[in-house]
């Protein structure tokens, strides 16, 4: 486990120090062979399932078919047998038994005719109350007793059916032994005018008119069809069927009428479709196998195959060429850049595009000669406002927060965060033009706020989510003009000693609004907030904080003491800072 450990440490090690190019390329085609893992499973599963409900229509249609079918078969036979016993022919005959006792062999004769001309009828048994028989039969004749009929289980079901007929497998084993099977349909004779029990009739329906239909549907789906009644009797099928009737009997008792099963029986995969006919209690099952055609199935691998090839090479070499696009610009922007270590603020001069390394480009260049024409004009100043507003450059422009958020820039430009870049750049452009104001000291409402966006963009992404920010801002404030950087450096103040420390998300609001002839500023922070020593020592300008004990100044030699700044602040709660400035007329 350690060995493993230290090897994914080294293989990780190995990619983060490694050129752009080569991250980019094996970053691309880790990507390209999850994607084609994936791609390639999605398709396989998403084939399967569609051949699986294909073939789950294809038997929901058989299923129906098959329903369709038996109970057609069987209300034929239905109705034959009320034509029977409802004839003249056989009531006469059997009530004049009853009355008489005589045998009449007018039955059998009138038999026939059903037998002869119905081909899914093999023999019918018409039984008066004394044992005699009367019957047309197309194979032979199957001889039984009326007292074992009076004695089966289920003879006390048909009297209480009163005229319904029911149905068993070989009337109810009375015809067994010949290697044919039958379904029986038998139901009580009843005298049509007193309702009283005058005979019984069996009409045994060849198992080939089931067979045939079976045979028919596997014809013309390629499905097997397997029928049982409802003693769970197979009416159709073959004893190799059984094992796949067992893997259904546990849903069986399934109150939906169809459901379907996915089963593996034999190294062989199958969908089994049951449907519980509600008229008879019948189980009709379909069984098909299932598996992709082989054809198929090397068709979808060559596809496959040279889809995996063709964009495996395309993505390498779209991988070198943005490569050599993003790196090389980068490689010598960043070494014209090394200058600025040692205090030497050149502008870049290599060819770009306009893309995100030229913003990149030109925002550098705006800032550095920004700085350069801020060095200038501190050079000029006289010497008590040239040191104010070195102090305040010294805390807002100074080296470690432009060396931080190039750092930033370039830890960006290795992940391949473009568009990041761009808006950190482009922040970057805005605060120093609009801060730096062209060395004038005089700036409107607005455009402080603009600085202080433009410095909150990039210590945002500097710093991810670590805070958020809200404005309230008075549009009658935009047009007042004040003194420039007051608040940023108040805000970098909040971020770095207050919210940084905290361990819940910071917040920061930004409030502006005009009271009579005043602008008054506010900011607020929900940091780790100050003591009352921390915030006497503020207000008697005793702290070491360079930020605010530089505002408190500049504001205090340009306004003098029409000006009020007020801090107020609970230890773990936050801090508020309000700052009321009149209007300035030059």
């Amino acid at each position: 486990m350690y060995n493993k450990l230290f090897i994914l440490k080294n293989l990780k090690d190995k990619y983060l120090n490694s050129k752009i190019s080569i991250k980019i390329i094996v970053y691309f085609s880790i990507i390209f062979v999850l994607s084609t893992v994936i791609l390639t499973f999605a398709y396989k599963k998403i084939n399967s399932i569609y051949n699986i409900e294909k073939m789950k229509q294809s038997s929901v249609e058989v299923l129906e078919s098959a329903e369709t079918n038996t109970s057609m078969i069987i209300d034929n036979v239905n109705n034959v047998s009320k034509m029977i016993i409802s004839s003249d022919n056989v009531q006469n005959t059997l009530k004049k038994i009853q009355k008489e006792g005589s045998v009449d062999d007018n039955i059998s004769n009138y038999l026939i005719q059903f037998t002869n001309f119905s081909s899914n009828i093999s023999s019918i048994y018409v039984l008066d109350n004394y044992g005699n028989k009367y019957y047309s039969e197309n194979v032979f004749y199957k001889d039984f007793q009326i007292e074992k009929i009076k004695n089966s289980e289920w003879y006390n079901e048909l009297l209480e059916g009163k005229g319904k007929y029911i149905l068993r497998l070989n009337g109810g084993g009375f015809f067994e032994g010949n290697g044919n099977n039958y379904v029986s349909l038998i139901r009580e004779i009843n005298d049509i005018n007193t309702g009283e029990k005058i005979g019984l009739i069996i009409i045994n329906m060849n198992e080939n008119a089931f067979y045939n239909l079976s045979l028919k549907l596997n014809n013309q789906y390629g499905t097997r069809l397997i029928i049982k009644n409802d003693k769970d009797e197979l009416i159709t099928g073959s004893e190799a069927d059984s094992k796949i009737l067992r893997e259904i009997k546990n849903y069986n008792e399934s109150k939906s009428k169809v459901f379907f099963l996915e089963e593996r029986i034999e190294d062989k995969d199958y969908i089994i479709s049951n449907l519980k006919n509600s008229d008879y209690n019948w189980n009709l099952t379909t069984v098909a196998e299932y598996n992709q055609s082989p054809q198929q199935t090397k068709y979808t691998n060559y596809f496959l195959l040279c889809f995996s090839i063709i964009n495996f090479l395309l993505i390498i070499i779209g991988s070198i060429v943005i490569s050599k696009f993003i790196t090389m610009p980068l490689k010598k922007l960043s070494e014209s850049m090394k200058g600025i270590e040692s205090g030497e603020f050149n502008i870049v001069n290599i060819k770009t595009y306009n893309d995100e390394v030229g913003e990149l480009k030109k925002g550098y260049n705006i800032a550095i000669s920004q700085i350069n024409l801020l060095l200038d004009k501190i050079r000029k100043d006289e010497k008590i406002k040239r040191q104010n507003e070195l102090n305040l450059l010294m805390s807002q422009i100074k080296p470690h927060f432009l060396y931080n958020t190039f750092d930033t820039i370039n830890s960006l430009a290795l992940l391949g965060k473009n568009k990041t870049i761009y808006e950190m750049i482009k922040a970057l452009g805005k605060f120093y033009r609009t801060s730096l104001n062209n060395g004038k000291d005089i700036i409107t409402v607005k455009e402080e706020i603009n600085t202080v966006k433009s410095y909150l963009i990039i210590q945002k992404i500097r710093y991810e989510d670590m805070f958020e920010v809200e404005y309230d801002l008075d549009p009658r404030c935009d047009d007042f003009k004040i003194i420039k950087l007051v608040l940023q450096p108040l805000v970098e103040n909040a971020i770095y000693h207050g919210i940084r420390s905290s361990k819940d998300k910071g917040k920061i609001r930004i409030s502006t609004f005009q009271e009579q002839e005043k602008v008054i500023l506010t900011l607020e922070d929900n940091g780790i907030g100050m003591d009352e020593s921390q915030v006497r020592n503020i207000n008697e300008n005793m702290t070491t904080g360079i930020g605010v004990r530089t505002t408190k100044e500049r504001l205090r030699v340009f306004y003098g003491y029409e000006h009020e700044f007020i801090v107020e602040s609970k230890k773990d709660v936050g801090t508020k800072i309000t700052i009321k400035m009149p209007r300035v007329s030059r």
